[in-house]
């Protein structure tokens, strides 16, 4: 039967040397619709460059066109600043910058996410005129306070901020065809309210308000409503305990209002009430709010002071023996290690990264073995861009030894990814050598990318088409890059023109027919 879907346009805006974020953006907008978004009557919609018809006029206006009919804008920013655009901008990206500011201001635009990716400490040294450009940028940001933005360190990192952020958006919309909950919430126990529930009692009692307050903050309110709840619960609490968890819960609530100062003295409060708290319960609730301090000194950009509270949690849970408590220690060396990444830190957070690998290696709760996997494949990512690439294969081989017969599904995919980077670090090795050694390292790529793709197909279809084009095999090349496309895993126009593993196919009909269905007409990016 037919339904009525509502669209959001996102469109994401960035310089030269991120399409992996970009096609990563796409993937995670088509899997987050299907999953989460369409089940409830929406659509999240990608739009860039890429998606410009070409056309009479300045490209990057027609590019700034498809950005005035979107609902979301997401910026994302590394090493690159890019050119000028012939309207008086340095960028395309700071003409688009500037144009989503205006549209944000005059409420056209529902919102704007800002992330910048980790920078070597080698290029922070001696910048040059890109990275000047993108660091004055980000000081601009920081000065001003208007803007939320985040740090990451590697591509899952982004596409898991990036998750939550459609999540927040997914949850103004529904939000937005309910009844305003504020007035629910507020109007006499006699009059009648719609709820999924039973209705409120006269009196409404710590355990109602918290409860609606999760239904609020995880489902389908705006974090005013969520914030009301919470307030209620405070003012309820008969326990220690109580007034911790609504005090948290404030907290997180100031914290989606962008209120982030409030949230750091209310995550605050409930660590000085249980600074030396011996019962277990309230230690759990001490570290849980060390811990969102910490996210929220993030959020504003006070990275060391960030650092400095995760170090204060592991040092004080660090002999904890419940679980509670170990699986925020986890987070806390997890989240600082990608912290240190961010900042250019790249020994740092390897060392950290090893930390966790070492005290929770032997650990059989899922919550302390995904956080394992995750630091194993960031090491290796932070060695491989520190160019020890013997190293990196090293790690990746110990994610996939630890973890090869794992049956939970975040744990496969690590290992999936783990072959597909090992994969590819033979890929890249190839491009460099002589054509015997070349021959040996294709086919150990080919191994590796074979077993990525048989944890989790599309993991390694790209690279593998990527390996049969260098060996002539434009047959191979097709399937495997058919098999890309089908998996959502596929690079994009741009990318494809523009890899070198590609160029024995490109001049070929098929691959021309297969670019045009993938792309359309899409003449590139202008103004970068």
């Amino acid at each position: 039967m037919p339904r009525q879907l509502t669209q959001y346009r996102i469109f994401i805006a960035s310089p030269g040397g991120l399409q992996a974020e970009r096609e990563g953006f796409r993937g995670k907008l088509e899997k987050f619709t299907r999953l989460h978004a369409e089940p409830r009557g929406v659509t999240f919609h990608p739009v860039g460059w890429e998606d410009t018809l070409g056309g009479a006029g300045r490209p990057q206006e027609l590019i700034n066109e498809d950005l005035r009919q979107c609902d979301f804008a997401v910026f994302v920013l590394h090493d690159r600043w890019g050119t000028p655009t012939g309207s008086g901008h340095t960028s395309g990206t700071e003409e688009e910058w500037s144009l989503a500011e205006q549209l944000y201001q005059e409420t056209k635009l529902r919102n704007i996410a800002l992330f910048f990716k980790a920078v070597e400490p080698r290029q922070l040294h001696d910048p040059g005129a890109q990275l000047s450009k993108v660091l004055d940028f980000k000081r601009q940001i920081e000065d001003g306070k208007r803007y939320l933005f985040k740090n990451y360190d590697s591509l899952e990192d982004f596409l898991d901020v990036l998750e939550g952020h459609l999540a927040q958006w997914l949850m103004k919309h529904e939000n937005q065809l309910n009844e305003p909950a504020i007035a629910s919430l507020t109007a006499a126990a006699t009059a009648p309210v719609e709820r999924a529930a039973t209705e409120a009692p006269s009196a409404p009692r710590f355990e109602y308000w918290i409860g609606e307050w999760e239904r609020l903050i995880d489902s389908a309110a705006d974090a005013s409503d969520a914030l009301f709840c919470a307030r209620k619960a405070v003012g309820a609490a008969t326990s220690d305990l109580q007034w911790a968890r609504a005090s948290y819960a404030v907290g997180v609530g100031n914290f989606h209002s962008n209120n982030l100062e409030v949230a750091i003295a209310t995550f605050d409060e409930i660590t000085t009430r249980f600074a030396i708290a011996a019962d277990s319960e309230q230690q759990a609730a001490f570290a849980k709010a060390l811990s969102a301090k910490a996210i929220t000194l993030g959020a504003l950009g006070r990275s060391e002071a960030e650092i400095a509270v995760y170090d204060q949690l592991i040092a004080r849970f660090a002999d904890a023996a419940e679980t509670p408590l170990r699986e925020q220690v986890a987070k806390a060396l997890y989240n600082k290690g990608v912290t240190l990444g961010a900042l250019g830190r790249s020994e740092d957070a390897i060392a950290v990264y090893d930390q966790l690998i070492a005290r929770f290696a032997d650990a059989a709760e899922t919550p302390l073995r995904e956080p394992v996997a995750k630091a194993l494949f960031n090491k290796g990512v932070r060695l491989g861009a520190l160019g020890r690439s013997e190293a990196e294969i090293a790690v990746y081989d110990q994610l996939i030894a630890r973890f090869a017969d794992a049956a939970e599904t975040p744990l496969r995919e690590k290992v999936a990814m783990a072959f597909n980077a090992w994969g590819s670090v033979y890929l890249s090795q190839a491009g460099r050598s002589t054509d015997e050694e070349r021959g040996r390292l294709l086919q150990a790529a080919e191994g590796k990318l074979l077993d990525a793709e048989n944890r989790k197909p599309g993991a390694g279809a790209y690279n593998l088409a990527c390996v049969a084009a260098l060996r002539g095999d434009a047959d191979g090349c097709r399937s495997w890059l058919e098999q890309a496309r089908d998996h959502g895993t596929v690079g994009s126009r741009h990318h494809m023109l523009a890899d070198p593993d590609l160029v024995s196919v490109r001049k070929q009909a098929w691959f021309t027919a297969f670019i045009a269905a993938l792309d359309g007409s899409s003449n590139g990016e202008a103004g970068r």
